[in-house]
C-alpha cells in the first residue's frame, strides 16, 4: 500500500520510482556457513547434565586433588559460602521462646553428624565441598537428629523407570501428579568402597529423610552438576603446557658441557627399546661422546610470553568457576582498593546468591524443620503448640557469615549516616554482618553491667546511666546511651 502511493506520488512528479531493496537477514547466532561448522550446540542441557555428570565430577576430584589452582578455587568457595557457619533467628513472636529454640538448636547441631567428626557447620562445609565439585551434595537421616553425609553417586544413577504413579529419574522418583519429590534411591556403599563391588540394589528413602543440595542450571534438571564443567579442559590444556615448558627448562639445565671419548663409549646411560633410546639425565652432567659423533637438541620454537598467557588462562578459569583471579592464584600484587572492592562487591553478590536460594533453601530449613520434630520428641516444645503454631515456629531468619570489610572504617561510616538518614534499620546492617541483634544486645547489656559492676570505665563512646550512688542498684539495671 505504501509503495503504491509513493509511487503514484512520484508519477506525479515526472520521477521514476526507485526505493531500496529490502533484505531480510537471520539472527547471525542462528545462522549458518562455514564459520558455524565446528560450532557445538545443545539442545537438551538437562539430559546432557544427566549423561555427563559422573564423568565430569569424576574428572573435577582428580583436578581438585592434584592441581594447586583447583584446590584453591574450592577452599575459596567453601570458605565465602559458609565460613564458620550460619545462625538462625527464630521469628517466633515470644521472646522466651525463641531464646529457648536457640538453646536447643546449638545443642541439637553438636552432635548432628552421625559419624561424630564435626558439628552443623563442618557438615555444611562438606555439602558445599560436595556441590562445587561433583554438582551435588547427598545427606541422610539416620536417627531423629542424626544426619550423614554419602558420596553423591551413592544416588543411583541407573535407576530410571515408569512406576504406576510415579517416575524414577537417576535416582530421584518423582510424584505424577504433583511433580514434587517422593524418594531417593540410595546404594548401600560409595564408589571405591572395598564392599562396593558386592551385589547390592538401591534402597527407597522418603524425600523428607535425604537432603539432596545441587544448584539447578536448567529447566528439568533432576542432577546437579560439577561448577568445574566449563574449564576442565582448559584447565587440562593448561596443567600441560606448564608441565612441558617445565620439562623444557629443566632439559635445558641437564648438561654442563661434552668431552670427546677416543675409546667409543656410549655417550649416555639408558636402556635400548627398539629404535628408542631412554637415557637417563641429570644436572651438571659432563657427556663423553665417541670420535665423531655429535649431539643436537631440537629447538622448538619460542612458545611467546608464556607467563601472560598463562595469566589469561588462569582468569578464564577463575572467571568460570565464579572466585575472582587473585583468589584463584593468590596473587595480589596487581590489586589495588578500587579494583579489589568492585571484584570482592561481585563476588559477594553471587555468594550471596549461593547462600540464600540454594544452601539455606536446600540444606538448613530441612534441618530446622528436623530440629523442630526432635524438640516435640524431647519435649522441649508441647506437641499442642506445634500443630497450633506450626508455622510460626518453623519461621526462622538465617544469618549467614559476615564478609571482611574492605576498608573497615569507610563501611562503618556509611552504615551510620545510612541509620541516621533512616535509609536502613540497625537490625538489618547487624544481620548482614552475621549477627543477631536480640543476642547482640543482650551481650552489650552483659557487658555495662559487669563493668559497672566491677567499677570499670564505659567504652569510649558509650555513657552508662543507672542508678546513683547509695541507690538500691536492685531497682533496675540502668539504659544504654550511644553518643553521637
Amino acid at each position: 500500500m505504501i509503495r503504491t502511493l509513493l509511487s503514484r506520488a512520484l508519477d506525479a512528479l515526472g520521477g521514476p520510482l526507485s526505493l531500496p531493496r529490502t533484505h531480510t537477514r537471520s539472527l547471525d547466532a542462528a545462522g549458518g556457513g562455514r564459520r558455524w561448522k565446528d560450532a557445538p550446540g545443545v539442545r537438551d542441557g538437562a539430559q546432557l547434565a544427566h549423561g555427563s555428570g559422573f564423568t565430569v565430577g569424576s574428572r573435577a576430584l582428580a583436578y581438585v586433588l592434584n592441581n594447586p589452582h583447583g584446590a584453591r578455587a574450592v577452599e575459596s568457595l567453601v570458605a565465602s559460602i559458609v565460613g564458620e557457619g550460619f545462625t538462625p533467628r527464630s521469628l517466633h513472636p515470644a521472646e522466651a521462646m525463641r531464646d529457648r529454640l536457640a538453646r536447643s538448636f546449638w545443642q541439637f547441631t553438636d552432635e548432628i553428624d552421625a559419624e561424630g567428626l564435626t558439628d552443623f557447620g563442618g557438615l555444611k562445609s562438606s555439602a558445599v565441598r560436595d556441590m562445587v565439585i561433583f554438582g551435588e551434595a547427598v545427606h541422610v537421616w539416620t536417627g531423629p537428629n542424626t544426619l550423614r553425609r554419602l558420596h553423591p553417586e551413592q544416588l543411583d544413577r541407573a535407576r530410571t523407570a515408569r512406576l504406576e504413579t510415579s517416575v524414577i529419574v537417576q535416582g530421584v522418583e518423582f510424584d505424577l501428579r504433583t511433580g514434587r519429590r517422593i524418594a531417593y534411591w540410595l546404594r548401600p556403599y560409595a564408589p571405591g568402597d572395598s564392599l562396593a563391588g558386592l551385589p547390592g540394589p538401591s534402597v527407597r528413602f522418603a524425600a523428607e529423610d535425604v537432603i539432596h543440595m545441587f544448584r539447578p542450571l536448567m529447566p528439568g534438571q533432576v542432577r546437579g552438576l560439577s561448577w568445574f564443567a566449563p574449564v576442565l579442559l582448559t584447565s587440562h590444556e593448561l596443567a600441560q603446557l606448564m608441565d612441558a615448558m617445565l620439562v623444557r627448562a629443566k632439559v635445558a639445565a641437564l648438561h654442563a658441557g661434552f668431552i670427546t671419548d677416543t675409546d667409543g663409549a656410549p655417550p649416555y646411560d639408558g636402556e635400548q627399546t627398539g629404535a628408542a633410546f631412554e637415557a637417563s639425565l641429570e644436572p651438571g652432567t659432563m657427556v663423553n661422546l665417541p670420535p665423531g659423533k655429535s649431539v643436537e637438541f631440537s629447538e622448538p620454537p619460542d612458545a611467546g610470553n608464556t607467563p601472560a598467557f598463562a595469566a589469561e588462562m588462569l582468569r578464564m578459569i577463575a572467571v568460570g568457576t565464579g572466585v575472582t583471579y587473585e583468589q584463584l592464584t593468590g596473587d595480589y600484587s596487581k590489586v589495588n582498593y578500587s579494583s579489589a572492592r568492585a571484584a570482592l562487591l561481585e563476588f559477594q553478590r553471587f555468594i550471596r546468591g549461593v547462600q540464600h536460594h540454594t544452601v539455606v533453601h536446600q540444606f538448613c530449613r530441612p534441618v530446622w524443620n528436623r530440629f523442630l520434630r526432635w524438640e516435640v520428641l524431647r519435649g522441649g516444645v508441647p506437641a499442642s503448640a506445634y500443630q497450633r503454631d506450626r508455622s510460626t515456629l518453623l519461621a526462622v531468619k538465617w544469618l549467614p557469615p559476615a564478609f571482611p570489610w574492605v576498608d573497615p572504617e569507610k563501611d562503618a561510616k556509611a552504615a551510620i549516616l545510612e541509620m541516621e538518614a533512616r535509609l536502613r534499620s540497625r537490625a538489618e546492617i547487624v544481620a548482614e554482618r552475621g549477627y543477631d541483634v536480640e543476642r547482640l544486645d543482650q551481650e552489650i547489656a552483659a557487658d555495662i553491667e559487669r563493668s559497672r559492676r566491677l567499677g570499670l570505665s564505659p567504652a569510649n563512646g558509650v555513657r552508662q546511666t543507672g542508678p546513683e550512688q547509695g541507690d538500691n542498684p536492685e531497682e533496675g539495671t540502668g539504659d544504654v546511651e550511644e553518643e553521637s
